[in-house]
């Protein structure tokens, strides 16, 4: 099966709120940019099963207004479907 983030690919637009002050939210991108596949800081934050359904991409969103950011799990589209 194949699985793509519709965020990373530019499928959607981000559209939420800052959950301190309710302002918009920038995407930064992904958190493996981030991290990298070797970083000591590396997370396991995926909600991945063992088939890969809903398996989650994680995404940091930036508030310019109250300088915070958060982390954005955004589900992935299977792609295996009828092309």
């Amino acid at each position: 099966m194949s699985y793509i983030c519709p965020l990373c690919n530019g499928l959607v637009v981000p559209e939420q709120a800052c959950p301190h002050c309710l302002q918009g939210l920038s995407e930064c991108g992904k958190l493996d940019d981030y991290t990298g596949p070797y970083s000591p800081y590396a997370t396991s934050i995926t909600s991945s099963t063992s088939d890969e359904e809903g398996s989650s991409c994680i995404h940091l969103m930036y508030c310019h207004h109250c300088q915070t950011g958060t982390l954005q799990p955004v589900a992935m589209w299977d792609m295996s479907g009828n092309l």
